[in-house]
């Protein structure tokens, strides 16, 4: 049965149009219908959060044409823990980090995203939430890699709730929800960031719902799609109080028709929808309700 007010959130902005994690995603996300968009942070050499999904830099960015920034490649562990030889972010500052350019992630399946390689910057936190588009706007904003940045020292916890307190974010009239892998980096943010919105535990394939603890302590709880498609999990979860909801529907990923394919998330029984294609998905949310 379909939920009464499925919202569309743009998967690091309107993703499949834009390179992800930008201000220009973001934006295009909230001009194609959005209910809100999700974003990803990870911390600077300097202390700054710069909104990146991954703390390598090769694939969404131009840092490997740039031979200013040769010197800083090395071996190195992802938030992973596995190693590769690359560019990380918290080896820039963010004055260095400003001189790189988003690039598109997947140029075979996105052609249309990567003719914007080399043309926008890389955006932080603090841009995101004084962004004219943002005001009385939805964030999503999830924290990488906490624990493995907290043992380099970049408690990108506190460093979030730095932000927050520093940030006249309220007065702009966002609302934010703050989301994490890792179940004790999300304590821990919800201990020092306290009541500036809801708090999400998110669950791969790999995780476990933790369904009693998480109700206890969280607000909502977002899986991914493989794991709800054939479970009760939804059910299990709203049961316990909890907000559910599921990503990604993604246009490349459709074996058929894409309406039906994103008809499948929209009647999911879950109350919000992560989409690198926002535009698609509202299209269908807003057929199912005729």
């Amino acid at each position: 049965m379909r939920p009464e007010k499925i919202k569309v959130f743009g998967h690091r902005g309107a993703s499949a149009y834009r390179p992800e994690n930008t201000l220009e995603a973001f934006k295009l996300a909230f001009d194609m219908g959005a209910d809100a968009i999700e974003c990803d942070l990870v911390p600077t050499k300097d202390g700054q959060l710069i909104i990146r999904h991954d703390n390598y830099l090769s694939t969404t960015t131009d840092v490997a044409s740039r031979p200013e920034f040769e010197h800083l490649k090395r071996e190195g562990i992802v938030g992973w823990q596995e190693t590769r030889a690359d560019w990380f972010c918290e080896d820039f500052t963010l004055a260095e980090l400003k001189q790189l350019r988003a690039t598109e992630r997947l140029t075979d399946e996105r052609p249309g995203s990567a003719k914007f390689d080399g043309q926008f910057e890389l955006a932080t936190l603090d841009e995101l939430l004084t962004s004219d588009f943002t005001a009385g706007k939805h964030l999503i904003l999830e924290v990488k890699h906490g624990a493995y940045f907290a043992a380099q020292g970049f408690p990108i916890s506190a460093i979030l709730a730095r932000k927050l307190r520093e940030i006249d974010w309220r007065s702009h009239g966002i609302t934010l929800t703050l989301e994490s892998f890792d179940f004790k980096v999300l304590e821990q943010m919800k201990k020092v960031c306290g009541d500036v919105g809801e708090y999400v535990f998110l669950v791969d394939t790999w995780g476990e719902p933790r369904f009693d603890e998480t109700a206890k302590i969280f607000d909502g709880i977002s899986f991914n799609s493989v794991l709800v498609f054939n479970s009760d999990w939804i059910e299990e979860a709203k049961a316990r109080g909890l907000k559910v909801f599921v990503w990604t529907a993604r246009a490349e990923d459709a074996e058929a028709s894409t309406d039906e394919y994103f008809a499948k998330f929209a009647l999911c029984g879950a109350d919000g929808v992560f989409t690198d294609n926002p535009d698609l998905l509202v299209e269908v949310v807003a057929g199912l309700e005729h």
